[in-house]
């Protein structure tokens, strides 16, 4: 017998020591990846989603053999399910709540991440599967499936999916059964799936915020930005008006109203063309009204009293008895009112100018009944050799109109920020420019939402809910359903209950309800969000004594061996050496100014200049204020600053196919500043090494100036 188990030991052997061999072979990758930058994630997670799919795939088609074999294999299938659902489960609930305790166990909050959706997966399967075992009934295991996706789609917050896109799903197993597994689905299931968004959230945006936060004293220590303005001409709106214009003729060749070898085919030519041109006039026109205050608000204020319209209908109910002298100088009043209020609250942001013209554009050329849109069709009735000139130029504008809003989203969703990069170290004023941006994002994103309600309506894929008519058009109805479902799915207060707001009518239908989701979405993702981090970046610019750890007694050398890499650098960049440095990367910028191109300064000596500045607080209380030692580190952080900020500043030629930056002649006024910031530097490094010393002479307390 003691044979017989040697053996089987000997064989089994190395088949744990394979075992263990590849589990400690996954840990060591778990480690390097969980290790690394967040990019180095993407990867584990596609490739962990496409196995959970395959085995839940695997899964299903187990599950469904057992539950059409009678009572006992859906009870089989029901325990299979159960304990795969309840090991994954517990798997993740720990590596999340190990995670959460200490954060800097980076692999575990990987692991949940990688066995999050197995596990919320199975947990539809296994639940699923209980409920049929306890209907004892064969053949409905998709309907089950259905009822507990709509409980997991509908746990989403605020963006309201299954009521939104119309769907419904009937209790699967009624009484009291049927109630407790919805219950526990919803307790076991559900939680630690937003559990683990939340840590995997929490963790990003930690680590974003302190890129944010890095780059932004960054940005201070530099000076200026490497931005470059929008271009003059945006090809995406010649290209949307050409493609309406073309878009019509091609159907009335099609329909055989039009011949291909005639003069017809002239005139469309000639029609197309000039559309082209006066798209691209447009475009520069749109981009120069950026900074004419005056003459936006002016045709807000004529808009608002000549045109009929519900915002006229509630602002200015009288305005239909005044008659022309009467609205003329409404008209001059309501300017006044308006360019005050822009002036004060928007008017330092493109966005404002971007919202007004995109909701000009809705307004007045998509939908049927758009004003625009009519107008040109009652008076644009030349026809030459056939040619309908006003559907050709209609299609044209409202193509330009949809192509100016992708271009305004595009611009929305990669805005740049300006707090800690362009607010020339006021903070508070690049906290203002980016609030009000990000909220003007927000009107954006509205008003795309109710361009794509209007055109859901003119395909006929979406409905209307309620009476429409007098004052409202298909675009003022869709901008309104969309402006109220985005308000009234913000959290907390309910706006539009307390302000009495009600909806006339509604854009309804599986294809507008997804854009509302969509929608919503977008406004926390590209506004909501936004938002957040600027006050959050801001708080962090602006403390005067940032919490931090226990000052360290190392902790001034470290400063003054970053400074000293820094002037040293710099001292060779005034002698006129050339160096190679990385080429800059060109962003575009999409705020009216003069194009710059700053050279990209050296990646060390910016980040070891920005290690040190980041030091200051420590340095605060490490030293104290008043004090002496902490007014030499501060002269030295600030000298070293500015040399930088002037080697910066300086243009040099740059070889973009070399990388090679090329600087001539010496620079006797960086010279200057570098002598003064090592002088600084070095007279911080004597009082550090006086700090040592005095800190050795007093141990049981540390030294402080007098």
């Amino acid at each position: 017998m003691d044979e017989l188990l040697d053996r089987v030991g000997e064989r089994l052997t190395p088949l744990f020591d394979r075992y263990d061999a590849l589990i400690d072979q996954a840990r060591r990758r778990l480690d390097e990846t969980a290790g690394g930058p967040l990019k180095s994630w993407l990867r584990p997670i596609l490739v962990a989603l496409a196995v959970t799919i395959g085995l839940v795939l695997a899964l299903r088609l187990i599950l469904t053999a057992l539950t059409a074999g009678g009572s006992a294999g859906r009870w089989a299938g029901a325990v299979l399910a159960s304990v795969l659902a309840l090991i994954l489960l517990v798997v993740v609930i720990r590596n999340v709540v190990i995670s959460l305790i200490e954060p800097d166990e980076r692999r575990l909050l990987l692991l949940a991440l990688l066995t999050s959706v197995a596990a919320v997966l199975i947990g539809v399967e296994a639940f699923a599967t209980l409920t049929v075992a306890l209907a004892d009934q064969g053949g409905a295991l998709w309907t089950v499936e259905r009822f507990y996706l709509w409980h997991l789609v509908d746990s989403v917050p605020l963006l309201e999916i299954p009521q939104r896109l119309g769907w419904v799903e009937p209790a699967v197993l009624p009484g009291l059964p049927g109630r407790l597994l919805e219950l526990g689905f919803t307790l076991l299931v559900i939680p630690p799936l937003v559990r683990v968004g939340v840590a995997a959230y929490g963790f990003v945006e930690g680590q974003a915020q302190q890129r944010r936060y890095t780059r932004a004293v960054a940005g201070k220590l530099r000076g200026t930005g490497s931005f470059t303005s929008d271009p003059d001409v945006p090809e995406l709106l010649v290209v949307g008006a050409g493609a309406g214009a073309a878009w019509v003729a091609g159907s009335l060749y099609l329909d055989g109203t039009l011949r291909v070898w005639s003069l017809a085919t002239v005139a469309v030519l000639v029609t197309v063309a000039a559309l082209l041109v006066v798209a691209a006039t447009a475009g520069i026109v749109v981009g120069e009204l950026a900074e004419q205050a005056g003459l936006v608000t002016f045709g807000l204020a004529a808009a608002l009293v000549w045109l009929d319209s519900p915002a006229r209908d509630a602002l200015l109910p009288a305005a239909d008895t005044w008659g022309v002298w009467g609205r003329i100088w409404a008209t001059l009043g309501v300017w006044v009112v308006v360019l005050l209020v822009v002036l004060v609250l928007a008017w330092a942001t493109p966005e404002f100018t971007d919202a007004v013209i995109a909701a000009a554009l809705v307004l007045g050329f998509l939908g049927a009944d758009a004003p625009a849109a009519t107008w040109l069709r009652a008076h644009l009735t030349w026809q030459p050799w056939g040619v309908p000139l006003s559907r050709v130029v209609v299609a044209a504008c409202a193509c330009f109109a949809v192509a100016y809003l992708l271009r305004t989203l595009w611009w929305a969703a990669r805005r740049p920020p300006v707090l800690g990069h362009l607010d020339l170290h006021d903070t508070a004023s690049g906290l203002r420019q980016d609030l009000r941006g990000y909220a003007l994002v927000a009107v954006q994103i509205v008003v795309a939402a109710g361009a794509a309600l209007t055109l859901l309506r003119a395909a006929s894929v979406a409905g209307l809910d309620g009476p429409a008519g007098g004052s409202w058009t298909a675009a003022s109805l869709g901008l309104h359903a969309a402006a109220w479902h985005v308000v009234d799915s913000l959290p907390g207060p309910d706006v539009a209950e307390i302000l009495g707001w009600r909806l006339t009518a509604d854009v309804t239908g599986p294809w507008a309800g997804l854009v509302l989701v969509v929608a919503v979405a977008a406004v926390v993702i590209f506004s909501g969000l936004p938002i957040l981090r600027t006050i959050v970046l801001w708080a962090r610019l602006t403390a005067s004594r940032p919490r931090t750890g226990q000052a360290l007694a190392a902790m001034p050398d470290e400063v003054v061996a970053n400074l000293r890499a820094v002037v040293d650098f710099l001292a060779v960049e005034a002698t006129g050496q050339p160096s190679r440095y990385v080429p800059p990367r060109r962003r575009a910028w999409p705020y009216r100014q003069d194009q710059a191109v700053v050279t990209s300064p050296s990646v060390e000596a910016e980040r070891r200049l920005v290690d040190a500045e980041l030091q200051r607080p420590r340095l605060l209380d490490l030293y104290g204020s008043p004090s002496q030692w902490y007014d030499l580190a501060d002269a030295a952080l600030r000298r070293t600053a500015e040399a930088y900020r002037s080697w910066v500043r300086v243009p040099r030629p740059f070889s973009f196919t070399s990388g090679v930056i090329m600087q001539r002649s010496v620079n006797s006024e960086l010279g200057d500043k570098v002598a003064a910031a090592r002088e600084a530097v070095d007279e911080f490094a004597d009082a550090v090494a006086r700090w040592h010393a005095a800190w050795r002479d007093s141990p049981g307390d540390e030294p402080r100036s007098g």
